[in-house]
């Protein structure tokens, strides 16, 4: 298998300091095949998933993205859009207002404005919460 380029004692890649790939290492890591198969038994299974991160070109597969009944985007692009929530239509245009974001469930998006608190905020919040304050 040809190199992309020197890799470091330790085996990344100084170009990404990610690790490189060796002969006979999988083409897809094995943590996003799990994630796949969770995926697929969560429905059947009633096992929910919670993704938070960014969805790299090839990393699951349209029918894995398909699994989540509910799609929280903010901030993205028209293509991140197409490719996240593509039932809900074309992507709405971005919006400045801090803690906006979009919920897609059902073919339909819905904008929805986050809680903004600092971490004292919210640790109050939380404590009054729990004591039945609220």
């Amino acid at each position: 298998m040809s190199s992309t380029g020197p890799t470091t004692p330790c085996g990344t890649s100084p170009a990404t300091g990610r690790p490189s790939r060796r002969e006979g290492d999988p083409k897809k890591s094995p943590a996003l095949t799990a994630l796949e198969d969770v995926l697929y038994a969560g429905r059947q299974a009633r096992i929910h998933v919670l993704h938070n991160g960014r969805v790299a070109n090839g990393s699951l597969t349209p029918a894995a993205r398909e699994q989540f009944a509910t799609v929280i985007l903010a901030r993205v692009s028209a293509n991140t859009w197409q490719r996240l929530a593509p039932i809900a239509g074309p992507a709405p245009k971005p919006s400045t207002h801090l803690g906006r974001f979009h919920v897609v469930q059902d073919g339909t998006a819905h904008q929805t404005q986050a809680l903004l608190l600092t971490d004292a905020e919210a640790a109050n919040w939380l404590t009054a919460t729990a004591a039945g304050e609220i």
